[in-house]
């Protein structure tokens, strides 16, 4: 059976988390990489070019937010998922502002581990709890010049259901389920939101929500 993925490196100095990572996602790529080291890991990842790059914050080396933006830069088509053992606040902010596409706890199950690497790896971007109501408390709505009324907008009864979903990080699969479209017409309807409302990610499309009573921050 052919995987769906073509590859991935995980970036952690315990041995014994790459392989429990290993277990959990080798079926899902055809060639999986590891190291040791940031800068291994860096090398590594120009040298394949991975679809997806996981990588812990702590390091032996350097911190993880460094490894990524060498990765963002030499290796642009790469997706990349950050992770520590503990929630760090430091940590969050320090790989949201290199461009993560995602962050989790090394304690999250393997349901929502590989929930986060199905909606990376579709274009999505996925933070755990903690890492998100972090991420939009961190945000001043204030001093956003670029606030929007949903009053101005002209949002249809569909198009409020999808962005309640997706700001609860619902794949496209699940929605369609919801909403009884195909998933390709969900991801035209969250592609068309996003332009309109001028979010580029997943955190964007959640302000715009809470800004706008379509959620509360208690339900995310």
């Amino acid at each position: 059976m052919k995987q769906p993925y073509q590859s991935v490196l995980v970036i952690d100095d315990h041995k014994m988390i790459i392989n429990g990572i290993r277990v959990t996602i080798e079926h899902l790529f055809e060639h999986f990489y590891e190291a040791y080291t940031g800068q291994s890991g860096v090398e590594l990842a120009l040298a394949h070019q991975p679809q997806l790059v996981i990588v812990d914050f702590r390091l032996p080396d350097i911190e993880g937010n460094m490894v990524v933006k060498e990765v963002k830069y030499k290796c642009p088509q790469s997706r990349v998922l950050a992770y520590s053992f503990n929630f760090d606040e430091n940590a969050v902010n320090k790989m949201f502002s290199v461009g993560v596409n995602g962050y989790v706890l090394k304690s999250e199950d393997d349901g929502e581990f590989l929930k986060a690497i199905e909606l990376i790896m579709g274009g999505r971007d996925y933070y755990c709890r903690e890492a998100r109501n972090h991420i939009i408390n961190r945000i001043s709505f204030q001093d956003d010049n670029t606030r929007h009324l949903i009053a101005d907008m002209e949002f249809t009864s569909k198009e409020v259901e999808i962005i309640r979903l997706t700001c609860y990080q619902k794949t496209a699969r699940e929605i369609s389920d919801q909403v009884y479209l195909s998933e390709r017409t969900v991801e035209q309807y969250r592609s068309n939101i996003s332009k309109r409302i001028g979010a580029r990610n997943l955190i964007g499309v959640i302000k715009f929500a809470l800004k706008n009573g379509l959620i509360r921050i208690e339900e995310l």
